[in-house]
């Protein structure tokens, strides 16, 4: 259940959570190639955004978008997070070179991963999903456990008793919502990301680039596997139950 929480924490922090991240889009080092594509009708246009987006006096290399936070990333090594984007600008603007605005951000990249975060990142789901994980985490704690017992020939054993069955049934249906709603939010902040990523390259013709947050998706497809393995337990736990009673009525 921690893990949903330390995706949700990413860039909240420059602590070690700046590296959690959903997309990053970062000025790209060296010269850019016009594609040769019979589409492509006006190529003299990417030269033209290359060489706005490579000022030698340019204040920020990198900016990262996580689900709650924008890290960027400065020309002297220097990583700040805030889940402001206004804060982030403002501190760009101040450390700006010459006064100069114009060429702190020259493709206005923190103003692009504020509206990714804003209009595409959605993180509802995984706040149900981690709600209704926790809720199933309590039925499951209510589960008896091993203890010991006398028997009619008066010797001590150990023995389980099976846990209630509307508690299992409610814990299987929690577990299944929180797997759902968690499967569809990492699905679709898989795409959107990589989506989104494709298109901020394309729209700078290769000025810009950008990767997809390993981190964040391995925590978020782990926390998927996680909850899948627990439904998948508690469902044949029930089955097993089922059976056993049949077998013992008989």
């Amino acid at each position: 259940m921690n893990t949903p929480a330390v995706l949700l924490a990413g860039c909240t922090s420059s602590n070690g959570m700046n590296n959690i991240y959903l997309v990053s889009l970062k000025y790209r080092n060296g010269s850019t190639s016009t594609p040769s594509d019979p589409a492509f009708i006006n190529p003299s246009i990417a030269e033209k955004v290359y060489n706005v987006s490579q000022p030698h006096n340019t204040t920020i290399l990198e900016v990262r978008a996580a689900y709650m936070g924008l890290c960027l990333t400065r020309s002297d090594g220097a990583q700040f997070c805030s889940s402001s984007a206004a804060a982030l600008a403002s501190m760009v603007k101040d450390q700006g070179i010459s006064g100069s605005n114009d060429t702190a951000d020259p493709l206005n990249l923190i103003w692009i991963a504020k509206n990714f975060k804003e209009t595409i990142v959605f993180d509802g789901l995984i706040f149900v999903a981690v709600v209704a994980t926790f809720i199933c985490f309590l039925a499951l704690s209510t589960f008896p456990g091993w203890h010991e017992e006398v028997d009619e020939a008066g010797s001590e054993r150990e023995v389980k008793p099976f846990p209630s069955r509307p508690v299992s049934q409610a814990a299987l249906g929690l577990g299944s919502l929180a797997f759902i709603f968690a499967l569809v939010s990492i699905l679709w902040q898989h795409i959107n990301s990589s989506a989104a990523g494709t298109m901020a390259e394309s729209l700078t013709y290769g000025a810009v680039e950008s990767h997809v947050g390993t981190a964040a998706m391995i925590l978020g497809w782990a926390a998927v596997v996680c909850l899948g393995i627990v439904v998948l337990a508690l469902l044949i736990m029930l089955m097993s139950i089922s059976l056993l009673r049949r077998l013992t009525d008989e």
